[in-house]
């Protein structure tokens, strides 16, 4: 019984999700990793991964742009983040996504009070930066909404 509770969760959380990644893929990305350490999260957080300065739009637009988002379910989260890609000078379209070397910035989502706050996190790995390669997050500062996991 406690499965099907638990899938009827799953399915509410999918389909109330606070963030939505609008964008398409664009065969380039960035690995954030979501320890199973962290304690400032409640099972069914949202984590929003943002770029202060993304690429918006196919004009080149820059602007805060979503580029990745997960749901905590108090294990380890693999979030995939969108790098945009600007094929113009082939005659191709300006996708919109993070860029290179930027900061990540990180937005939770408290699903307990229904706020959204953007926090700090601690890396145990990698530069925080979107970068082709990974960073892992071990902690998140505690916006003061947990029960402690």
């Amino acid at each position: 019984m406690k499965k099907f509770y638990f899938l009827i969760f799953l399915f509410s959380i999918v389909l109330n999700q606070h963030f939505n990644v609008e964008i398409e893929s664009t065969g380039a990305s960035t690995l954030f990793i979501f320890q199973d350490s962290i304690t400032s999260l409640d099972i069914g957080d949202e984590l929003g991964i943002f770029d202060a300065n993304g690429i918006i739009d196919s004009d080149g637009n820059v602007g805060e742009i979503l580029v990745g988002a997960g749901a905590w379910d108090g294990e380890q989260l693999n979030i995939t983040s969108i790098e945009s890609q600007d094929l113009s000078q082939f005659g191709g379209p300006i996708l919109p996504g993070s860029l290179l070397g930027h900061n990540m910035i990180l937005k939770v989502w408290d699903n307990s009070v229904a706020l959204e706050h953007e926090v700090g996190y601690e890396l145990l790995s990698g530069s925080g930066t979107f970068n082709g390669l990974f960073s892992a997050i071990g902690e998140i500062d505690d916006f003061g909404g947990n029960s402690g996991g």
